[in-house]
């Protein structure tokens, strides 16, 4: 639920996300952030918008308090993929020169992601019982629910709140 709240407040495509069990060979949502390059013209704050997608279902992961499921320890490993390719795009998108230089990306990438755990969080539990409920919601269904149930929240402001 956090990763499709990120995504659709930064404009990314969501074309599907569900509740998987252990066991399921299918990813729990359906999303390519880089998708976004285009319309954003902003590679660096796509990127750091991208770690923010990756890692805020990491830090809600993290945060339970009942042994590792194997399904989260799935969707963990495929959150570190999904931050190598994060890392990986910003090297070919030529805003650094190695994948060494990408932390500084990473780290604005996960206060971000905290920032929107922290002040989305009733919005976060709110779709997760809905998504609880349906088990899968496809990009029309999501984007109603999120029209009808979201509060306007700015990135940008979480983004320059979290600048030093």
């Amino acid at each position: 639920a956090a990763r499709a709240l990120v995504a659709l407040r930064a404009n990314f495509r969501v074309e599907r996300i569900a509740v998987v069990d252990a066991g399921e060979q299918s990813s729990g949502i359906t999303c390519d952030w880089t998708q976004a390059r285009e319309p954003y013209r902003n590679d660096m704050k796509l990127i750091q918008r991208g770690f923010a997608f990756v890692y805020v279902g990491t830090i809600v992961d993290q945060k339970q308090t009942e042994p590792l499921s194997e399904s989260i320890s799935k969707q963990l490993n495929s959150d570190m993929t999904s931050a190598q390719e994060a890392r990986e795009a910003a090297v070919q998108w030529g805003l650094v020169p190695s994948l060494r230089d990408t932390n500084p990306f990473a780290h604005v990438g996960y206060k971000l992601a905290s920032r929107f755990i922290r002040v989305d969080g009733v919005a976060i539990d709110h779709l997760a019982d809905y998504l609880l409920a349906e088990r899968t919601l496809d990009e029309q269904q999501l984007l109603a629910w999120f029209e009808r149930h979201a509060t306007p929240l700015s990135l940008e402001e979480l983004e320059q709140s979290i600048t030093y």
